[in-house]
């Protein structure tokens, strides 16, 4: 086995750790979901407090309506009552308009109402969205602290093992380091597979005779017939 299968043993190892490390930072959670949540649940708050607004000034353009159709029928009701207008005709037709302006003035009040109750309703849901806004981007503002507390001590573990992995890579053979890089970007990540009872452990294929004998003998860096991948014997390290 070649001299410096044990150092490439550890390189793998180390590898593998930082890939996984690299993968979780990857898969962290920045708060996207959070994030979407937020800005629909503020597009919901404006489309209600825009609504609950043209709402507000529909019931203010009926309430002066109403303002005027009430000193209207109390005019009309001072010139039928004052006792200036004596014809029958002109009272009897003050009486329908005051008749006709009254079921008006009904009409509006009940829309009035039914505006008000509207508004009411709006009012209550715009109050739950400001609170769904508010416990939302609290827990955006946690979330967001956690996720960038545990980046950085990824990222600062990473650093300090990609320093580790400097010094080591210092110690191999410029040859042997070259040939484990191309097998390990060729073979998704993993170019070592450590021997157990004869057999490569990644794909699991026995090693011929002549393939043990060349391990136990050859300071070569053997690979396995199978997958191509280097082999290291523990057994043989040392």
């Amino acid at each position: 086995m070649h001299p410096q299968m044990g150092l490439l043993h550890e390189l793998q190892a180390l590898d593998d750790y930082l890939d996984r490390l690299r993968h979780e930072v990857a898969q962290l959670d920045s708060g996207e979901q959070l994030r979407a949540r937020i800005q629909e649940s503020r597009e919901l708050l404006q489309r209600q407090r825009r609504r609950y607004e043209q709402i507000q000034a529909t019931a203010l353009e009926q309430e002066q309506r109403l303002q005027e159709i009430t000193q209207r029928i109390r005019r009309t009701e001072a010139d039928l009552y004052s006792g200036r207008i004596t014809n029958p005709r002109e009272l009897q037709h003050l009486q329908h308009e005051i008749d006709l302006t009254k079921q008006a003035r009904d009409a509006l009040e009940l829309e009035l109402l039914r505006l008000w109750e509207q508004m009411e309703t709006l009012k209550h849901a715009i109050d739950t969205a400001e609170q769904n806004l508010q416990e939302l981007e609290r827990r955006y503002e946690a979330h967001l602290e956690e996720f960038r507390q545990r980046k950085a001590a990824l990222e600062s573990e990473i650093e300090f093992h990609m320093r580790e992995r400097a010094e080591l890579v210092a110690q191999l053979d410029p040859e042997a380091l070259q040939r484990y890089e191309k097998i390990r970007e060729r073979l998704g990540g993993i170019a070592v597979a450590r021997v157990e009872q004869n057999a490569c452990t990644v794909c699991h294929t026995l090693l011929t005779p002549h393939a043990l004998r060349r391990l136990q003998t050859e300071p070569v860096l053997l690979t396995c017939e199978s997958c191509g991948r280097l082999l290291y014997d523990p057994h043989l390290a040392g």
